[in-house]
């Protein structure tokens, strides 16, 4: 991914004071459902629903389905699974090109948490504010296509198809579909004693970006500017915008011996092994030197995190 100017709002001829992130009210993973709500919330679904593992020529074909991010369903073509998954999000980043490409890589993303490197086809889904002059729509949203695209295209797929609706909010999101053999994905049940987590992007991106909007809130920003400068803030906003749209395939790529692996999303690292790690008494261990954020992030996240609780 090349390096990008950053985004100038009169560059489009619009108002020097526009700003994506105003056309959503909540921000990051605000917008998901709390786990406990969404597990009741899903009961009905869950009910007389098949999913245990099945048989073909002998070998196990697994199954995965309602509850987790991404679905495992074996074909009726035997020997072959669909792997599939759909995920959206708010803006948070105010660069309409980079937000599309946020948008395919969080997509992605789940693919690769399941061992996935190949995705066969994706679809957009997109939710224009009806809050938007036609100028904006006209010329935030083509940035936004061509964000997801251009993203879509680095992971070896393309958009063939999706939905546009009006929306108060803007919303950008997408579906991934792959078909894969056995031996072609990893089951989020793997995990053993002793494993250790290696993270392939580091943390600290929603404070980041967070906080990157306080710049523009003189009573958040008031509570922090003494201790962080705006080219700090600046800094590790930009950094943070590059790791989120940079896809996860190349780290998945690298790791070819691992056995299980997750999405790192919203919640804490101990939230996601309680959802994700079947086996009680597998202890995963952090590889250190992997998890420490990178600068200018380390100070920026310790200091905001205090004042966002």
């Amino acid at each position: 991914m090349s390096v990008r100017e950053s985004f100038n709002p009169e560059s489009y001829e619009l108002d020097k004071n526009f700003r994506l992130t105003r056309f959503a009210e909540l921000k990051g993973t605000g917008c998901k459902v709390p786990q406990d709500v969404l597990q009741k919330l899903l009961e009905t679904l869950q009910e007389n629903h098949y999913q245990e593992d099945e048989q073909f020529l002998g070998a196990v074909m697994p199954r995965l389905g309602i509850g987790m991010d991404t679905c495992v369903i074996p074909l009726r073509h035997g020997g072959l699974s669909l792997v599939q998954t759909t995920d959206y999000i708010y803006p948070i980043v105010d660069d309409p090109y980079m937000m599309g490409r946020i948008a395919c890589a969080n997509v992605l993303s789940d693919l690769y948490a399941m061992g996935v490197t190949e995705c066969d086809n994706m679809l957009m889904l997109l939710g224009v504010s009806n809050k938007m002059s036609e100028k904006e729509r006209d010329k935030v949203m083509p940035l936004i296509i061509q964000g997801f695209k251009d993203a879509s295209e680095e992971a070896g797929t393309s958009v063939t198809g999706g939905q546009t609706v009006l929306n108060p909010w803007v919303v950008m999101g997408g579906v991934a579909t792959t078909v894969c053999q056995p031996n072609e994905f990893i089951m989020p049940d793997n995990a053993v004693p002793g494993d250790v987590l290696v993270l392939t992007k580091p943390l600290g991106t929603q404070v980041a970006v967070a906080v990157h909007q306080w710049l523009d809130i003189p009573e958040k920003w008031n509570k922090i500017k003494l201790v962080v400068t705006q080219e700090d803030v600046e800094l590790a906003y930009h950094e943070a915008m590059i790791n989120m749209a940079r896809l996860n395939r190349t780290g998945k790529s690298l790791l070819s011996s691992l056995h299980m692996c997750f999405k790192h999303l919203g919640v804490s690292s101990l939230g996601c092994h309680v959802k994700l790690t079947i086996i009680p008494s597998a202890v995963l261990q952090r590889g250190a030197e992997f998890c420490e954020l990178q600068q200018p992030l380390q100070q920026l996240v310790c200091t905001a995190s205090c004042v966002i609780k």
